[in-house]
């Protein structure tokens, strides 16, 4: 709205050279203009190049943003002899059929009407006339679709020098909602406007420090110092990026000459920025305790102005670790967290340092990493070349955290020594990412990266002292750092020989070529030794695998064996059981029968009334009363493990035995109970109770007989000639 209210009659005017600012956040700056002529329209879809009619073609030029149509955009990459080539391929805009289909609907309602009945009546007259001319004329050539091109340019509205001040707080809305092209093409078109405008020059240096392109950050700052010398602020920026390069003799001459101009703005950044310089150029020992002092000193003086100073707190603390104070300094930087809202990045970073120095290394690493994600997001500021450089330096912390945590933890020298080998994993995963990040440091981190590799092949190497399972695996992995690190170890002392600057001493590499070379020769005998065991412990598995595999499969033919036992035991058991009830059910039958004849035989004795009690006639040596008898010679057979002796002896036996018994009907029928048929004897032990329950039957029936008749010799001996006869 601001831009609008500033508009007069000429800012309607475009400029005919290319537009400068041309994003699309920045829409208010400029707009497409048409271009006198047309643009025929390609039958094939997805052709670049476009044909033009009646154009002046003088007007555009290569990287122009182009409109063809309504809303096909594109950029022209060539210019031709009538015709131009667009930087993405040329898709027809829905709305042309459209505009043509709409050129055939342009009469009247009346017209329409009268239209549609005259087609009504004509129709099948047309229809054949129609495919008549088909087959006999040749079809009409389509006519070319003609498109506008309109070109994009800048307008007038940043001619205006209110307007600028606009620009330039809409560019700054841009930095802070991450629109950094849109602001740095805004500030861009201010400064070649108005080419005294610090403010831009300053916000395109900061964009280019921030984004790590410090060359160019420098570029621009020079630019501002001769556009506005002796600038605070700009001096306060070049100042900084010399800090940034680590350049303290120039960066010291900048803050001096801001700390004599006593300029109050910058006079707290200045003393800032020149402890920090002394606190970095402590190697010297002969310096060491002056710089300290006068760091000391000038963070002591912003504090005294404004102790609620952060920055200079940081500093305090980074020097009373540097006396070795562990525990103030780390409440210092934790007192500096608190008081800036954790804004300070730094902060993270010496706390991690803090932690690492009292052997606290999850501490540490959990620090070093916060830092690392402000880094990665921009939030931290820039301490090297580039962003890059610093993500590379922050991996060599969380390296040598993991590096010296693992050293720590083989102090064991025991089972609890076991994780170190991952911890040398870690720090050498870091150390190849801070390599692809940054090559500034490449001789060290590669030093560093085989010094890793040394290490982790010893820990695999000292495993078996320290009873911790290993694989040949790992000793193999160990052996190849090894072979892989040894070389590259080897040209470092060349290029050292040679003259080349190496920051490594000689005796440290001379050292490390020989622990590596001995350790390979071992590793070599371990990696065999653990080739060995492991091919043992493959056929001792193979061994115990096809044993087991034997005794499962001889397990399970066992089973099968004895579930088949058991169904044969079951079916004999089932069939003893069935000829058993069989049997009894037979017995059942002839002591029903004999029951019978017994009421029958006392019938007819009743009957005879008083006649005389003799013998029944006898035929062929038998007594009539065998014939009762008849039916228990035929259950008797059925008893086939019985013989005629056994039954003779249990008859006498039974018969002397109940000689003077008088037997009763319920005597004379043994019971069958469940245990006599079902219980725990045998299946002989079962047919011979049977069989002597028979016989004793019998010999009672005898007994009974010759109670009645009184003669007693005669039915004995018929008795045992049936016996004989039997």
């Amino acid at each position: 709205r601001a831009l609008t209210a500033l508009d007069d009659n000429t800012t309607s005017e475009f400029k005919k050279t290319p537009a400068q600012v041309r994003h699309d956040a920045n829409a208010m700056f400029w707009g497409f203009v048409e271009v006198v002529g047309d643009v025929v329209s390609p039958e094939a879809e997805g052709s670049a190049t476009l044909q033009v009619q009646g154009m002046d073609l003088s007007g555009l030029q290569k990287g122009d943003s182009v409109r063809v149509g309504e809303t096909f955009v594109s950029e022209i990459v060539e210019i031709q002899e009538n015709a131009i080539q667009l930087k993405e391929s040329f898709v027809p805009p829905p709305h042309s059929e459209e505009a043509k289909e709409g050129e055939n609907k342009n009469e009247t309602k009346e017209g329409e009407e009268t239209k549609e009945s005259k087609e009504g009546e004509e129709t099948k007259e047309g229809e054949e006339s129609k495919m008549d001319d088909e087959a006999t004329e040749p079809k009409e050539a389509k006519k070319p679709v003609l498109l506008k091109l309109h070109v994009k340019r800048e307008n007038s509205r940043l001619e205006n020098n209110q307007a600028i001040t606009i620009a330039f707080n809409i560019a700054r809305v841009h930095e802070n909602t991450d629109r950094t092209v849109a602001a740095v093409e805004l500030h861009k078109a201010i400064v070649k406007r108005v080419p005294a405008y610090v403010n831009s020059y300053l916000r395109l240096a900061c964009i280019a420090r921030d984004s790590g392109c410090l060359q160019e950050c420098s570029a621009w700052l020079k630019i501002a110092c001769t556009a506005a010398p002796g600038n605070p602020e700009v001096l306060t920026l070049v100042g900084n990026l010399h800090l940034s390069l680590c350049d303290w003799g120039p960066a010291q001459n900048v803050f001096d000459q801001l700390l004599m101009k006593r300029v109050g703005s910058v006079e707290a950044y200045s003393k800032l920025s020149m402890g920090n310089i002394y606190f970095a150029n402590l190697e010297n020992p002969k310096t060491y305790a002056k710089h300290l002092k006068k760091a000391v000193d000038l963070y002591k003086s912003i504090l005294t102005k404004d102790n609620a100073n952060a920055y200079a707190a940081n500093g305090i603390g980074a020097v009373l670790a540097e006396k070795g104070d562990l525990f103030k300094a780390k409440e210092v930087f934790n007192r500096v967290r608190e008081v800036s809202g954790d804004s300070i990045a730094d902060a993270l970073l010496n706390l991690g340092h803090i932690y690492l120095a009292q052997k606290k290394h999850p501490e540490a690493l959990q620090m070093y990493q916060s830092y690392m994600k402000r880094t990665q997001d921009g939030t931290a500021p820039i301490t090297t070349k580039s962003r890059a450089d610093d993500e590379a330096e922050v991996l060599l912390y969380i390296a040598f955290a993991y590096f010296d945590w693992a050293r720590l933890t083989e102090n064991f020298n025991n089972a609890q020594a076991a994780s170190a080998d991952e911890r040398y994993q870690k720090c050498m995963e870091h150390l190849e990412l801070a390599l692809h990040k940054s090559k500034r440091r490449e001789v060290v981190l590669q030093y560093n990266l085989c010094m890793s590799k040394l290490a982790a092949a010893n820990c695999v190497l000292q495993k078996l002292t320290r009873n911790i399972r290993r694989t040949a695996k790992e000793v193999e992995d160990g052996l190849n750092g090894l072979e892989e690190s040894l070389p590259k170890v080897e040209e470092m002392l060349k290029w050292k020989n040679d003259g080349k600057k190496i920051l490594i001493p000689t005796s440290m590499l001379q050292d490390f070529i020989t622990h590596c070379k001995s350790n390979i020769e071992v590793a070599k005998i371990h990696l065999e030794e653990e080739r060995r065991k492991e091919r043992e412990a493959t056929e001792m598995r193979e061994v115990q695998r096809s044993a087991a595999e034997a005794q499962k499969q001889e397990e399970e033919l066992r089973k099968v064996m004895e579930q088949e036992e058991a169904l044969k035991q079951q079916e004999e058991r089932d069939k003893k059981a069935a000829y058993k009830m069989r049997a009894v059910e037979q017995l059942n039958a002839g002591w029903v029968h004999e029951a019978d004849m017994k009421k029958q035989q006392e019938k007819t004795k009743k009957d005879g009334g008083g006649g005389r009690k003799g013998p029944p006639p006898v035929e062929d040596g038998l007594v009539a009363e065998d014939n009762e008898e008849a039916p228990m010679d035929e259950t008797a057979a059925l008893f086939e493990e019985s013989s005629d002796e056994e039954g003779d002896e249990s008859a006498a036996k039974q018969g002397s035995k109940d000689k003077n018994a008088e037997p009763t009907p319920e005597d004379a029928k043994p019971s069958a109970t469940e245990k006599d048929l079902f219980g725990d004897t045998s299946d002989e032990e079962s047919d011979e109770e049977l069989i002597s329950s028979d016989n004793k039957k019998r010999s009672v029936d005898l007994d009974e007989a010759e109670g009645e008749d009184g003669d007693q010799p005669v039915k004995r001996q018929r008795v045992i000639e049936d016996d004989d006869d039997e």
